[in-house]
């Protein structure tokens, strides 16, 4: 039979939401009441970014203690290089990498190095 998991992106989405914020100790706390509630995964935010860091290195150890049961901590990066290459040291196992796929997303965010597969016409 097929299962539900649910990820929850309180900590990186929601956290963007007008008249939102959470300290860490609040998203910190988040994680431990979605590991007791069963929840499958947490995207915890940006692992790339300097500010970051301290917070998730604790994630990742808190959750390594079994305090947040099986929650999976993900980190978000776009898909560049230089995001992930910056997050992998910091003990994250799960990544959901942000890749655009409009037409003006690759050309310029990509700088044109990609273009698309020409339609068949079908």
């Amino acid at each position: 039979m097929p299962q539900i998991h649910f990820l929850d992106v309180t900590n990186r989405d929601g956290v963007q939401t007008a008249r939102t914020g959470l300290s860490k100790f609040g998203k910190t706390m988040v994680n431990f009441y979605l590991g007791r509630l069963g929840v499958a995964q947490s995207e915890i935010g940006f692992p790339f970014l300097f500010h970051e860091v301290p917070y998730v290195r604790a994630q990742v150890a808190l959750a390594e203690a079994g305090a947040m049961r099986e929650l999976r901590l993900s980190g978000w990066c776009r898909g560049v290089p230089g995001d992930v290459e910056k997050a992998v040291p910091l003990g994250l196992r799960h990544y959901n990498l942000s890749i655009s796929t409009s037409d003006y997303m690759i050309q310029n965010k990509f700088r044109a190095g990609w273009t698309a597969p020409r339609s068949s016409g079908r």
